[in-house]
C-alpha cells in the first residue's frame, strides 16, 4: 500500500466512526424532538450552568449570530431559559430549564444505551485505541497550526 491509500484508509476509517456516531446522535435527538446540534447545547449546558452565549458559540465553534438563532428557537421550545447576571445587567447566562434538564437525561439514557455496545472491546483495545487516537489529534493539531501560519 502506497503513502496516499495510507492517509486515506486512515482518514476514511475515521470518517465512517463519525458518521456512525452521528447517527446514533441524530437517532436520539430525533427521538427526543430535537436536532443533533440542539443535543449538544444541552449537553454544554448540563456541563456548563450559566454559560453566557460568545462561551456557547466558542463550544460549538459557531458564530455569536448563528448559536443565538438556535438559543432563540429553545428558548421559545421552554428547554432552556435566558437570566440577567447579577454583576452585569446587560448580560444574560443561559441555563436547562427543568424540561431541558428532563429531555437531557432521557436522551442521554438512550445514547447511552445505544453505545453500550462498544463496552465490548476488551480494555486493551480501548487503551490501545484512546492511545492511537491521542497521536492522530496531536499530529493533527501541529498540521493545523502549520497551515495557520503559513
Amino acid at each position: 500500500m502506497n503513502e496516499q491509500q495510507r492517509v486515506m484508509q486512515i482518514f476514511q476509517a475515521y470518517r465512517e466512526v463519525n458518521q456512525a456516531f452521528f447517527q446514533v446522535m441524530a437517532k436520539v435527538a430525533q427521538k427526543h424532538g430535537l436536532t443533533p446540534l440542539q443535543l449538544i447545547v444541552l449537553r454544554i449546558l448540563k456541563e456548563f450552568p450559566d454559560i453566557k452565549l460568545m462561551e456557547l458559540s466558542d463550544k460549538l465553534n459557531l458564530g455569536n449570530s448563528t448559536t443565538s438563532g438556535i438559543v432563540d428557537r429553545m428558548v421559545k421550545a421552554g428547554i432552556i431559559t435566558r437570566e440577567r447576571t447579577e454583576s452585569d445587567r446587560r448580560a444574560m447566562t443561559l441555563k436547562l430549564s427543568d424540561k431541558g434538564t428532563t429531555l437531557w437525561e432521557e436522551s442521554n439514557d438512550m445514547r447511552l444505551m445505544l453505545l453500550r455496545p462498544l463496552l465490548g472491546l476488551s480494555e486493551e483495545d480501548q487503551q490501545q485505541f484512546h492511545r492511537i487516537q491521542t497521536e492522530i489529534l496531536t499530529i493533527l493539531k501541529t498540521i493545523k497550526g502549520d497551515v495557520l501560519h503559513d
